[in-house]
């Protein structure tokens, strides 16, 4: 089997994921080994994330670093800034998936709930940035996918309006350093997932909620993180060298109705 010429621009390529421990994070991390790239793996669950290193090690020729990290700790993204510029040879790629959902009336969200949300899904993009982007410039190159959600195109069905609104800055940052980044080389979009299967979402609907959300899309159906992952890819491929500060919908024709 040839390598598709997006698969080939990966091989002996950098890449930092976030969220990295379950879900799109995951699926992305296994999606980017079997390309052949070295990958620095960050979640805040370390047993599973440490769990799952291993298994990405088989996968493909690259090397692999799992690296415990809460992401909206400023504190350890500069740690995991300095590992991963320490163990990749350069930092071509990063996908910033880690996030979290909560559910919950406007009424009824607290401060504190909403601070969190926010540090996690939009602060945290923000700080992987801010220690990838340096080493970006310096090459010249790089490519940058932010994971908003369908929440950051139109209102969240299942999160609060802490989720949404994160979601929303998250496709704000995407396209402000795209217009800001991309005269130096370096790529941003943001990926806006609709219902997909991860365990984030399965834990926050039951089985009823997902069949009738699915049979009012026209595909009828929830993606997977393995189809989501494939997105996520191909805009930080070469595939995608003319798109950035795009926002791409993959939520099953859900945004249509």
């Amino acid at each position: 089997m040839t390598r598709s010429p997006e698969s080939a621009c990966f091989q002996g390529r950098g890449a930092l994921i976030t969220g990295a421990a379950s879900g799109m994070g995951l699926a992305t991390a296994q999606t980017l080994a079997l390309a052949g790239a070295d990958l620095v793996l960050a979640d805040l669950n370390t047993d599973a994330l440490n769990w799952e290193a291993d298994k990405i090690m088989d996968l493909g020729p690259g090397r692999v670093l799992a690296v415990p990290t809460d992401v909206s700790s400023q504190e350890q993204v500069e740690a995991l800034g300095r590992k991963t510029r320490d163990f990749l040879e350069s930092v071509d790629y990063l996908a910033a998936s880690a996030g979290i959902l909560r559910r919950g009336e406007f009424t009824g969200i607290a401060p504190e709930e909403w601070a969190q949300v926010v540090a996690v899904n939009l602060t945290g993009a923000y700080l992987c940035c801010r220690e990838v982007v340096p080493a970006m410039l310096e090459q010249g190159r790089g490519s940058i996918v932010l994971v908003s959600s369908m929440a950051g195109r139109s209102t969240s069905v299942w999160g609060g309006a802490h989720y949404t609104a994160s979601k929303h800055g998250v496709i704000g940052l995407a396209r402000h350093l795209a217009r800001e980044l991309g005269p130096r080389g370096i790529r941003v979009n943001a990926f806006c997932p609709g219902g997909t299967l991860t365990p984030l979402v399965v834990n926050a609907t039951t089985e009823e909620d997902r069949r009738a959300q699915a049979a009012r899309r026209p595909l009828r159906k929830w993606a997977t993180a393995e189809e989501q992952a494939r997105g996520i890819k191909f805009l930080l491929s070469d595939q995608a060298a003319n798109i950035t500060g795009a926002a791409l919908d993959s939520n099953c024709g859900a945004l249509m109705v």
